[in-house]
């Protein structure tokens, strides 16, 4: 056996006796002890002593490991291993551990003082007198609806965009309503002619002339006839009508009967020129029309309702023309046509599909927040005068016949009756409207309201939120809402980029049509169409009625399905 030595300080040991070297392997036992527990219960993150950690690690623990397992010393190795290997005691060579860095401490910034408004004198706009003295304020009706808020609102629906399905329609399907429509107007305006000469002849049937060309007309009518039928019959009386003072009334009409025949046999293939020309030939033999052959009412009448079939033509064109080049202004230029014209919303329809709603009746949008407000005040349209009022003893309001206010909390609203007197009220959460009677202005609580959503006109479901619940409308269906809050209407406009509207409506219907100057979906109030043509009306409101009913009866037509009744007769008759 070698020597060996262990240094500490001078001195200097020799191995070669027995008692030196259990002397030697005591002490290094007592220093491998001393420097594992040191290691283990003294972690450090500096470089220095991760070096020494790994030495020791390589080192020591190999050398004193087998009489430390039969020593017991099994505890100190173990520790010695563990606390290299865990990052927290022993960190690797060039890994740096976190530093602690304290939060930075906000600075404190002064607050404004808050400093009230003055509080002007308050006039009543409508009355122009001063705000009254404070009176007891009565207490509020005392039904009180269920809270309105809404709390969450699912996203809405998108709608198929509206300015497609137009292009599509204008295109596809609009000529051929437009030549039905023209041929309908124009089958009546012909049998108005006819009826008015037959009356006339009726009327001279003494002479023996007139009675035979009366006779022979009424055969005509009666029969399938070839073009300018009547012409050609007037021709084979010319002889017998040479001592009538009327001969040439009597050709003017019979030739304008031609002409109106001769447009009621225009199709959808016959192109815009030539409908165009034959209708203004119509309007030329029109004009050389004379009394006493026919009234000058009469003659109004049909002067514009010939005027009006040639309205559907142009506006017609006009839309086939933005429909084929795909414009995005097919709504707005298409609305301004129609108002020009006075064209029914019926012919609107079935130019593009869809119905445009009236700009004066779309209703407004609110951009509310997610939850409902607490109190809607309303003016309904039934109402004859505008009411003014006072909410707070500040804010000042004038709602016209059929507007509508939100407000978000609970407020003291203060009024003029009319008659002298003022009241006071405190509202909260629901619905209000003005009533007027012989004791004047009054506030009421509405606790229902009954909504009715019109989507007849629209030929693809329509999608909304009503106070934050999804609904859906199928096409050319009708839907009605019972509700106890005021009712919040959320949708997509159908545009494709998500733009959506919020609005609050009152009681009432509402159609479902298009905005002409947003091209999207919307909401506008219906409004109460005369069903009959009262005497009193003028002789373009009866030419206009009389457009609406052709209108009407050619959409019937063309919804009408020879195929389809046949199968339906088949189906029925299977046993």
């Amino acid at each position: 056996m070698g020597n060996f030595f262990l240094s500490s300080g001078s001195k200097r040991i020799s191995t070669n006796s027995p008692n030196d070297l259990r002397m030697i392997r005591r002490q290094r036992h007592i220093c491998a002890l001393l420097v594992g527990s040191t290691l283990a219960l003294s972690p450090t993150t500096s470089f220095a002593q991760n070096i020494i950690g790994d030495a020791l690690g390589q080192l020591i623990a190999p050398a004193v490991g087998p009489v430390l397992e039969r020593a017991a010393g099994e505890i100190v190795v173990e520790g010695v291993r563990r606390g290299y290997e865990n990052r927290n005691l022993f960190p690797r060579p060039g890994r740096r551990q976190p530093t602690y860095q304290p939060a930075p401490q906000p600075t404190y910034q002064p607050q404004p003082t808050y400093q009230p408004a003055p509080q002007p004198a308050i006039t009543y706009p409508s009355q122009g007198l001063p705000y009254p003295e404070p009176m007891p304020a009565p207490q509020a009706p005392s039904v009180s609806p269920p809270e309105n808020e809404i709390n969450t609102r699912p996203l809405v629906s998108p709608n198929l965009s509206p300015t497609e399905i137009a292009l599509t329609h204008v295109v596809s399907s609009g000529p051929q309503f437009n030549s039905e429509v023209i041929r309908t107007e124009a089958v009546e305006i012909t049998d108005q002619m006819d009826r008015a000469a037959l009356q006339y002849f009726d009327g001279a049937a003494s002479d023996a002339a007139i009675a035979s060309l009366r006779d022979d007309y009424r055969s005509l009518l009666s029969m399938p006839r070839p073009e300018n039928a009547r012409a050609a019959l007037l021709v084979n009386h010319n002889d017998g009508l040479e001592t009538v003072s009327d001969r040439q009334g009597i050709a003017s009409i019979l030739k304008a009967a031609d002409a109106a025949e001769r447009v009621a046999s225009l199709t959808s293939n016959s192109g815009h020129e030539m409908t165009m020309q034959s209708i203004d030939e119509l309007r030329s033999e029109l004009t050389k029309v004379r009394a006493p052959i026919i009234s000058g009412d009469q003659l109004a009448v049909l002067a514009g309702r010939i005027k009006n079939i040639r309205n559907i033509a142009v506006l017609s064109e006009i839309a086939r023309v933005l429909g084929v080049e795909r414009r995005d202004d097919l709504f707005a230029r298409v609305a301004v046509a129609a108002k020009k014209s006075a064209a029914p919303a019926e012919a609107i329809v079935g130019l593009l599909g869809v119905a445009l709603g009236a700009e004066e009746n779309i209703v407004t949008d609110m951009q509310l927040p997610s939850g409902n407000p607490a109190v809607v005040l309303y003016n309904p349209e039934s109402n004859p005068a505008p009411i003014s009022f006072v909410c707070d003893d500040s804010l000042q309001l004038t709602l016209a016949p059929g507007d509508l206010v939100p407000l978000d909390q609970e407020f003291v609203v203060a009024f003029q009756t009319g008659n002298g007197g003022v009241k006071r009220y405190t509202i909260k959460n629901g619905m209000y409207r003005w009533a007027v009677d012989d004791s004047g202005w009054d506030l009421r609580q509405k606790t229902t309201a009954q909504l009715i959503l019109d989507a007849g006109q629209v030929p693809v479901a329509f999608h909304y939120l009503l106070n934050g619940q999804p609904q859906v409308i199928e096409p050319g269906s009708v839907v009605e809402h019972t509700m106890e809050v005021p009712p919040r209407i959320d949708f997509d406009l159908g545009r494709g980029d998500g733009s959506t509207k919020s609005t609050l409506v009152t009681p009432g219907h509402y159609v479902v049509g298009v905005n002409s100057e947003t091209a999207g979906w919307d909401l506008h109030r219906a409004t109460q169409t005369e069903s009959a043509v009262m005497a009193t009306e003028t002789t373009t409101s009866i030419a206009n009625e009389h457009w609406r009913k052709s209108v009407i009866k050619a959409q019937r037509s063309l919804l009408a399905d020879p195929a389809e009744a046949k199968v339906d007769a088949l189906l029925d008759s299977i046993q």
